[in-house]
């Protein structure tokens, strides 16, 4: 059986092999990447059932509901009036006795298609239930799209919909949604929606049906702070502010980790060139010189403290240090704080 991973070509290849039938009768969907684990089940589904025979075939449980005993009595029963029969155990991360899977899994009816469908935390592969998934079932593990993948793999989504897209709106895009993949798709549906199938995304577009203010975007911010341009960086921060909701911290934060962190690595590649950073680093050859003005502007240990500063915003907004604030006094605290420096 095929072991998968959360690239976008492995995932393509195990779409294909649904579209063409290739159906085991044994799943395990796990990661963190909701958008891959969703549309994999959503295939699954179309693939599987027959739409005339759903309500005796189609069979979704949750592992909080249901122990995996009666799970297994389900799955091994015949289907009615069709090939298949699809069982789905959503949730499967909370699942008690996942050894008791172990002996269906190895031995599973033909006639029946099981998804292991555990989203968010990875099953341990190095542990009985996980080997035995390994062995025998297609497993596909959607890990988190990489900050270097995530530009490739985005401009390949954007092809296969049938769309171009000019490298500006493209990392708008991907860092006003915090360079997550399943954000980026779901912006990515309002575009695709209002915007003719074989035309070039530009940036109105993304402005336009996105929402993103073409004065007051993430970009903006960036090279605001970049410069070391204090009004214009509290101007932005004030407009992200009185806009939390539309602009929620963990993006704005993930954002500027992420901007700065290229940053950093930037600092670390003082004799390469040009061409060598934009590659190695992943900055649009459109950023080149805001990113080595920022370079010099947070030289030294400046830089090191500037993702001190992030990094702490994080950890106060998930509770882990003590914060007395809410989500737009702590996001302004962060950009005060960087500005600072």
């Amino acid at each position: 059986m095929a072991k998968g991973s959360s690239s976008y070509s492995d995932f393509n290849a195990l779409m294909q092999q649904l579209d063409q039938g290739q159906v085991a009768p044994v799943y395990l969907l796990h990661g963190e990447e909701y958008h891959f684990l969703e549309k994999l089940l959503q295939k699954i589904e179309e693939v599987v059932i027959e739409e005339s025979t759903r309500s005796f075939n189609h069979h979704t449980f949750y592992a909080k509901d249901i122990s995996v005993m009666d799970l297994l009595n389900v799955s091994r029963r015949f289907p009615m009036m069709a090939e298949k029969q699809l069982v789905i155990f959503k949730e499967a991360q909370y699942c008690r006795t996942p050894d008791q899977i172990i002996p269906y899994v190895e031995s599973p009816m033909e006639s029946t298609v099981l998804v292991w469908y555990h989203p968010g935390k990875k099953m341990p592969m190095n542990r009985k239930p996980g080997m035995a998934f390994k062995k025998n079932a297609v497993v596909f593990t959607a890990d988190p799209v990489s900050e270097k993948e995530i530009v490739p793999i985005v401009s390949q989504y954007i092809k296969d919909a049938g769309y171009d897209i000019e490298p500006k709106p493209l990392h708008l895009l991907i860092e006003n949604s915090g360079a997550k993949f399943s954000v980026i798709v779901r912006e990515l549906e309002k575009v695709f929606n209002n915007v003719e199938k074989g035309s070039k995304i530009r940036e109105e577009h993304i402005e336009k049906y996105v929402g993103i203010n073409k004065e007051y975007n993430i970009f903006s911010l960036q090279k605001a702070l970049a410069q070391k341009q204090k009004a214009r960086s509290i101007e932005i921060m004030n407009y992200f502010s009185a806009n939390m909701n539309n602009n929620p911290l963990v993006l704005l934060n993930a954002s500027l980790f992420s901007y700065f962190k290229k940053v950093a690595i930037m600092q670390s590649m003082v004799r390469s060139t040009d061409k060598e950073i934009m590659s190695a680093v992943g900055i649009p050859f459109f950023a080149i010189n805001e990113y080595r003005q920022a370079a010099s502007n947070y030289g030294g240990k400046k830089i090191v403290r500037v993702i001190e500063v992030i990094n702490d915003c994080d950890l106060k907004f998930k509770g882990i240090k003590e914060n007395t604030g809410d989500q737009k006094s702590l996001f302004e605290e962060t950009v005060l704080k960087i500005l600072s420096l």
